[in-house]
C-alpha cells in the first residue's frame, strides 16, 4: 500500500462520483462498466459494479486492469490492480490509486450526446439487433446494442446501421467496431464510420441537429 505522504497533489484524482469507468483486463471480453463510488487519496478507489457486471466479469483479487473515463469531452486511462471486493453492503472493488493518469482521447472531434435508435446488421449481413446511439459525431459514435454476444462480434468488425429517418426512409452506413465492453446486459461499441457521402451527412445533421453547427 501505498504512503500517503509519497502522493504528489498534482496526481490526485478529479473523478466525480457517479462517473462511468470502464474496466479493461488483459482480456477485452471481459471488460466491464462500473461507477465511481469513493477513493482514499494516495491509497485506493473504490468503484460498484452492477449485479450483472458482477457476475459476468470474472475478475478477482490481483487482476491488472485499465481503467478509462470521459472529463471535460476528454478521455482518460490509467492501470490499476484490484485490492479487494466484497459483495456487502453493496457491490464494490477496491482498485490500487494509480501513480499516473493519461489522456487517451483518439477522438479528433467532440462528440454531441444524443439518443437516437438504430439497427445493427451484424458482419454476416443478416443477423440484426437493436440498438441506441448514445453519442455521434461526423466520424463516429457510441452505440449501446440489446440482445448482443462478445462471440458474435470483435474489434475491427464491419457491420452495417440503419437510421430510419422520415415515415419510410432509412440510411445506411458502414462502421468497424473500434472498442467493446458490457454495459449490464447490453453491449457497448465504439464505432468509427467509413467514408461518409454528402447525403448521409446531411441526413445525419437532420436526425441530430447540433451536427450542422
Amino acid at each position: 500500500m501505498k504512503n500517503i505522504t509519497e502522493i504528489n497533489q498534482s496526481r490526485r484524482l478529479f473523478i466525480e462520483l457517479g462517473t462511468p469507468l470502464l474496466l479493461e483486463p488483459c482480456d477485452p471480453e471481459r471488460s466491464v462498466s462500473s461507477q465511481m463510488a469513493g477513493m482514499h487519496v494516495g491509497k485506493y478507489l473504490i468503484v460498484h459494479l452492477s449485479e450483472i457486471n458482477w457476475k459476468k466479469s470474472h475478475l478477482k483479487r490481483g487482476d491488472i486492469l485499465r481503467v478509462k473515463y470521459v472529463c471535460s469531452d476528454d478521455v482518460f486511462c490509467f492501470d490499476t490492480r484490484i485490492l479487494t471486493m466484497i459483495e456487502e453492503p453493496d457491490l464494490l472493488m477496491f482498485l490500487d490509486y494509480p501513480d499516473e493518469v493519461e489522456s487517451c482521447n483518439i477522438r479528433s472531434r467532440p462528440r454531441i450526446e444524443c439518443y437516437l435508435p438504430v439497427e445493427v446488421v451484424l458482419e454476416d449481413g443478416v443477423s440484426t439487433r437493436k440498438g441506441v446511439v448514445l453519442n455521434i459525431n461526423e466520424r463516429g459514435c457510441l452505440c449501446l446494442v440489446n440482445g448482443l454476444g462478445f462471440h458474435e462480434i470483435s474489434r475491427n468488425s464491419r457491420i452495417s446501421l440503419r437510421f430510419s429517418y422520415a415515415r419510410f426512409d432509412t440510411l445506411f452506413t458502414i462502421a468497424v467496431v473500434k472498442s467493446l465492453g458490457r454495459d449490464d446486459d447490453k453491449l457497448r461499441l465504439g464505432l468509427m464510420f467509413e467514408e461518409l457521402d454528402t447525403y448521409s451527412r446531411t441526413v445525419l445533421s437532420t436526425l441530430v441537429p447540433a451536427l450542422k453547427e
